[in-house]
């Protein structure tokens, strides 16, 4: 088991402005369900930019993050503790940069330590999210 960060990469049509937006205003129309406390009823994923990032179920709001870092020129960071407590809360951590292709999205989810590998491993599946992200764009 290991602590190490899970990194994730896709390329997405468009600018990275384009993209920043794809990925955070627009989250709750790519984010899968079936990774939310309640499938049947979710409806959006809700980001203040200066505050909570927060799954909606119909009048509920389940939150599990709080953004540090809101650039929508290129960055994108998180406190992350969905399925786990805030006090032990990861760190997401996205980048978009320009390439040839489109936009280059590098996700960097971190923070795990000691104890965490078994929540760290209900998290290696950013790249099917990241898939979602790119058929939401494109």
């Amino acid at each position: 088991m290991t602590t190490d960060p899970i990194v994730a990469e896709i390329i997405v049509p468009g600018r990275p402005m384009q993209a920043f937006v794809g990925f955070t205003a627009q989250m709750g129309e790519w984010w899968d369900p079936l990774l939310t406390p309640d499938p049947p009823t979710f409806t959006s994923v809700e980001i203040d930019p200066d505050g909570e990032v927060a799954m909606v179920h119909g009048d509920e709001r389940y939150v599990w993050g709080k953004v540090r870092i809101w650039e929508p020129q290129g960055h994108y960071v998180q406190d992350f503790w969905l399925g786990h407590g805030e006090v032990e809360a990861s760190l997401l951590n996205v980048r978009f940069t320009q390439d040839p292709a489109g936009t280059l999205v590098r996700l960097v989810h971190s923070g795990w330590v000691d104890g965490s590998e078994d929540v760290r491993r209900r998290y290696l599946r950013w790249d099917n999210l990241l898939q979602r992200f790119r058929a939401h764009v494109s």
